[in-house]
């Protein structure tokens, strides 16, 4: 994949997370809105999704959205 490719998929897998149609995550709208202010500070993955409270989940998409290619 070229890197544009993957920046768009990243886009994409961000925007599902803070969908108010997607409750995939658990997330409350707060936890949405929280996630949604943390990624406008410029933050670490980490603690931009650190409100999904499910461990492996988040571990999976901070590891998605770190990747480099």
């Amino acid at each position: 994949m070229k890197k544009i490719d993957m920046d768009e998929l990243r886009n994409l897998v961000y925007v599902s997370i803070i969908s108010a149609d997607n409750d995939e995550f658990g997330l409350s709208e707060d936890d949405k809105q929280e996630i949604i202010t943390r990624y406008k500070l410029g933050s670490t993955w980490e603690y931009t999704l650190e409100p999904i409270k499910d461990q492996k989940k988040r571990r999976m998409l901070i590891d998605f959205f770190n990747e480099d290619t």
